[in-house]
């Protein structure tokens, strides 16, 4: 059986992230800027989404806390509509839904609104429910509506979290100015560079090695800190893409229990997180002895051999924010390849009624679903 590949969204639209990376910083900018100002006086952030809008609010977080100097939390959007926490005044609570129609994505916001709260909404149409609906609307046009499975719009929407940290830190804390600009020049130029140089010099050896990973009976990604987020990522496109099973782990508490579940030929994805590589390391030692498959990506010491392959070390050369966003799209490039290698459609599950998953999820039509 031959696949076309470029009858398919979702392999076009993981090469263009570092495109759309590009545009939405020339295009938002300024408005980050702008809405850094006005949230000078907040006591908290919130960022609250489905799906990879939650997954990329893990990193998101630490960037608050990190460069504004903000206490900030990541909520799944169903968990934040049922625990309720604190929103006044002095909060802001970042929306995130591409298509602006996600059930609990809108009842957050309606919680937010109830409270008086600052809203800003993440969306790619400024006219769906979430941007007409929200404080401040950040429009995301200048990457693109997604067509499969999310890609471009996780990786642009925590770059769009990135920037407004800094920008916010600018603000909040001048002295760290120097700090906040040195993130938003990586994410201006390097990670683009970054990303691009993976598909030059990374996707044919990604390529080379996807059919040793193509057996498992599970791929468990361990990622820490901000690359939690990255190795949810992950997990969630191996299952999207080929309906695998996955599961996703810090590198601690892979350690600490899910190793042991672990046999050949299971996959094992090991992230860097650009801080420390000690538990990481310590990962692919343990995988490898369980005969595992590892992949391992960035800025982790390890020795290759014929079971553990390692990609993308020069992704140490950014920081530890910046870092997530090239390993995602190492993921994505993985991902695409193991569905390539089953003959799977990576825009939709064959057996799956997807109109009827969408229908529960969102309030209306999804622009860009082939369904």
């Amino acid at each position: 059986m031959k696949i076309n590949w470029d009858d398919y969204y979702f392999p076009n639209e993981m090469l263009e992230q570092a495109n759309a990376i590009e545009n939405l910083m020339k295009e938002l900018k300024d408005q980050l800027a702008a809405v850094a100002k006005k949230a000078s006086g907040v006591k908290r952030v919130y960022i609250v989404g489905s799906g990879d809008c939650y997954f990329i609010a893990y990193a998101a977080a630490y960037a608050f806390r990190k460069y504004a100097g903000i206490d900030a939390a990541g909520f799944e959007a169903y968990d934040f509509y049922l625990m309720r926490p604190k929103v006044d005044e002095e909060s802001m609570v970042v929306i995130f839904s591409s298509s602006g129609k996600s059930l609990y994505v809108l009842k957050s916001l309606e919680y937010v609104n109830s409270c008086h709260g600052i809203a800003v909404g993440v969306t790619n149409h400024a006219d769906s429910p979430l941007g007409v609906g929200c404080s401040i609307p950040l429009v995301t046009t200048a990457t693109g509506v997604s067509k499969s499975f999310p890609t471009k719009t996780s990786t642009s929407g925590l770059t769009l979290m990135y920037a407004l940290a800094a920008q916010m830190g600018k603000v909040m804390q001048p002295e760290t100015a120097e700090t906040c600009d040195a993130l938003l020049d990586e994410l201006e130029t390097k990670v683009p560079a970054i990303i691009r140089r993976i598909y030059d010099e990374e996707y044919p050896k990604i390529k080379a090695n996807a059919q040793k990973f193509l057996e498992a009976r599970i791929y468990a990604f361990a990622g820490s800190g901000p690359a939690r987020s990255a190795s949810m990522i992950g997990a969630a496109k191996v299952i999207e893409t080929s309906q695998c099973r996955s599961m996703t782990t810090n590198a601690e508490e892979y350690l600490h229990m899910n190793g042991f579940a672990i046999k050949s030929p299971d996959a094992v994805i090991v992230i860097g997180n650009n801080i420390s590589d000690h538990r990481e390391q310590q990962v692919v030692e343990y995988a490898h002895n369980q005969c595992a498959r590892v992949l391992v990506i960035g800025d982790v010491a390890c020795e290759e051999c014929e079971t553990v392959v390692h990609v993308a070390p020069f992704i140490g050369e950014l920081g530890e924010c910046s870092a997530v966003l090239p390993s995602m799209v190492v993921l994505h490039l993985f991902a695409c390849e193991l569905s390539r290698l089953s003959f799977k459609d990576p825009d939709a599950p064959h057996d799956v009624d997807l109109k009827h998953v969408i229908d529960l999820l969102y309030t209306g039509p999804v622009a860009g679903w082939q369904v």
